[in-house]
């Protein structure tokens, strides 16, 4: 059920409820003094306002300021001027629906207030009848608006790096929850794959809310260009570092819980718990790493009295002590190499330019969306009811520009749609005075805005809750509108699945080739710095190195979201399902074992072996590169990979009886490597590509 759930309280909306809850609160205040109508309509202001805040908003503010007064004012303005001409006002929404929906591609605050606008305006269609003179609602609703927005520009200008800051120790937390999971795979007949794609799923939420952080960063930077180096720079590159330390210790899980004793797991598991746990808090006391060290040693001495245990079990403890001394030791990174470049946008020619190549996935996406909106309108001019426009409100924000979202969205609607009238229901029953559900109506904000990104359904339910009360506040007949807004909810829901599976859909199976050479472009990046670094016999987090190392798990975390959005899709769209949810597992093994190389990259001492190691790097490179290519290539143009598999195996068996000691872990690795690279060069040429 969509309504039922774990309340996390830190990934709650906190800030932006706070700030629409508060500012409605002093809205309604004055309305009583003044006028309650009006109030309710420059509430409705705030709540657009709430819900086209964003990061971007605050890079350049009177920018964005004044961005969202145009949008905003243009959206109602249009509307009150051609509401009473039908045939126009379809043109008219037709035309700004498409053109609006295409604003993403200018950068994150465009899309967010342009969907917001067309909120507006729906909210202007809505209330059209509410005054003698229409042109007082458009004026209220924009200044509930630029209210919402100019509190938003104070406080972050109080608190600058909030968002970040949140944001980062959202990160940790899910850091320290891949840490629980994986002490699961130490427990006697634990289901090893059912936990590890687990774990692939939290590494891909991992790899995305750091590029959320890094977008972030990026935005705070560009407010303040002389400064360089920051003290969330360096948590954001900590984040980083400790992502790919734990996802290294990639282990055979099934022949250590048959070769350890319980006693071995179960000392191995409180260390990985502990370790979590000291991940997952800001502030730890420093006798805690003197306990976990010792731990780690008296672990490691019990390890040495016993045979048949894989020495990469050592290797897994040496990389836990390297993770105790990154959590209570600061790292500070190179202050000239911080600096992020620009995310990659394009310029108001290019947006017209583009406007109508129907290749684009979010020229379709809008057009699919300007094409519901008007049956949407067809639909309520037939009905005549006014309260029917909520179904171009539920049309605009369930349908997204996949099919995973689109359902995911339409169900919790539903779901939150039907409860909330029960509950509309029940307070309508006991018939509170005015001036109670006045008061309740900040609540129902700030509970909106507090779930609005978490659990969708909760804000449905209280929105729909919100609107009956204030139709009771203005003295309409809010059951007979609550039960045209549960039929158009259900209408709207039909007619965005509709939508999505016949009106140019984007099917996921289109973009996997796309998405999987990405992939195998990026790990081919990453392999490369890795076995520079080598090569070099440096340990250095570069500028290089670090995106190299950012690129592939950003990929890794598409790839997985791709799958898992693939399943969602009708069976006849699921083809490729099978073979990706193989691949997933594979690149993941892959990028492990990456990750491995990588953390112990100061292992290699013999300097023979690092050319020869050069020499591997290159032909594990050339391996990747031509799976990149062959699956962007025709049938008939695509290289032979078999050859070059061999040509590898080769290299690595010419390389391992140089390395010893110590380097016996890049042996292992590179074992492994070539073994991922060999499983995944089958699937390729067996799958359905």
């Amino acid at each position: 059920m969509a309504l039922t759930l774990k309340i996390d309280s830190s990934a709650l909306n906190w800030t932006v409820a706070l700030k629409a809850a508060g500012l409605a609160t002093l809205v309604l205040s004055l309305g009583l003094l003044l006028d309650v109508d009006l109030a309710l309509t420059a509430t409705l202001g705030i709540v657009a306002a709430g819900l086209a805040d964003s990061p971007d908003f605050y890079q350049q503010r009177l920018q964005s300021t004044a961005l969202m007064a145009t949008s905003f004012t243009l959206a109602t303005v249009s509307v009150t001027l051609l509401f009473p001409w039908p045939w126009l006002f379809a043109v008219g929404l037709f035309s700004s629906c498409y053109l609006f929906m295409r604003m993403p591609v200018l950068g994150q605050k465009y899309g967010s207030i342009s969907l917001c606008s067309l909120i507006i305006a729906i909210y202007t269609m809505l209330g059209y009848s509410t005054y003698a003179n229409p042109w007082v609602q458009p004026l209220w609703l924009v200044i509930g608006a630029l209210s919402y927005a100019l509190l938003s520009l104070v406080i972050n200008a109080l608190y600058p790096t909030r968002w970040v800051d949140k944001q980062l120790d959202n990160v940790f937390r899910q850091i320290s929850l891949y840490q629980l999971t994986k002490t699961r795979l130490f427990q006697r007949a634990a289901n090893i794959n059912d936990i590890q794609v687990k774990l692939t799923a939290q590494s891909a939420d991992i790899a995305e809310q750091l590029g959320v952080i890094r977008h972030g960063l990026y935005v705070h930077q560009q407010r303040n260009k002389q400064q360089v180096g920051s003290s969330q720079m360096d948590r954001f590159f900590k984040a980083q570092l400790l992502h790919e330390r734990l996802s290294s210790s990639h282990l055979d899980y099934e022949r250590l819980q048959k070769v350890l004793p319980r006693t071995l797991l179960a000392e191995t598991r409180t260390i990985l718990v502990k370790i979590a746990r000291v991940i997952g808090a800001r502030q730890t006391p420093p006798e805690i790493e003197q306990e976990l060290n010792y731990a780690i040693d008296t672990l490691e001495q019990n390890r040495a009295n016993l045979k048949d245990v894989p020495p990469r079990f050592a290797y897994m403890l040496k990389n836990l002590k390297k993770v105790t001394a990154l959590c209570f030791h600061e790292q500070h990174f190179p202050e000239p190499e911080q600096s992020f470049s620009p995310f990659s946008s394009i310029s108001i020619k290019q947006y017209l330019q583009q406007a109508f190549d129907f290749t684009l996935s979010i020229n379709r996406h809008a057009l699919r969306m300007a094409t519901i909106m008007l049956a949407a309108y067809g639909l309520i001019q037939l009905s005549g009811d006014e309260h029917a426009y909520w179904l171009m409100l539920s049309c605009l924000l369930v349908v997204k520009p996949n099919y995973h979202d689109t359902k995911k969205r339409v169900d919790k609607r539903v779901y939150g749609t039907i409860v909330g009238v029960v509950l509309a229901a029940g307070l309508s029953y006991l018939a509170l005075p005015e001036i109670i559900l006045i008061a309740l109506l900040p609540g129902f904000i700030l509970l909106f805005f507090l779930f609005f990104h978490f659990n969708y359904a909760i804000s449905v339910a209280v929105i729909t809750v919100f609107v009956a009360m204030s139709l009771d506040i203005q003295g309409y007949p809010a059951n007979e509108a609550l039960m045209v807004r549960t039929f158009v909810t259900i209408l709207g829901a039909v007619m965005a699945m509709t939508a999505m599976r016949y009106l140019w859909p984007d099917w996921q199976h289109k973009q996997s080739r796309k998405i999987i050479s990405l992939l195998f472009a990026n790990i081919a990046k990453y392999q490369q710095a890795i076995f520079e670094q080598y090569f070099s016999q440096t340990t250095d987090e570069s500028t290089a190195f670090r995106l190299s190392r950012y690129h592939a798990y950003q990929s890794e975390a598409e790839l997985v979201r791709h799958w898992q959005h693939m399943l969602a899709e009708p069976s006849a769209k699921q083809r490729l399902s099978p073979d990706l949810y193989q691949l997933v597992g594979l690149s993941h093994h892959l990028l492990s074992h990456l990750s491995a190389l990588s953390t112990h990259r100061n292992q290699l001492q013999s300097i023979h072996a690092a050319e020869r190691l050069a020499s591997l790097g290159e032909t594990i490179q050339n391996e990747l590169c031509l799976m990149h290519d062959y699956l962007l290539l025709k049938s008939e143009q695509r290289p032979s990979l078999s050859l070059q598999h061999e040509a590898l195996m080769r290299a690595i068996n010419r390389l391992l009886p140089q390395l010893v000691g110590n380097e016996l872990l890049i042996a292992y690795q590179l074992q492994l490597i070539g073994k991922d690279l060999k499983k995944i060069r089958q699937l390729l040429l067996n799958g359905k590509w």
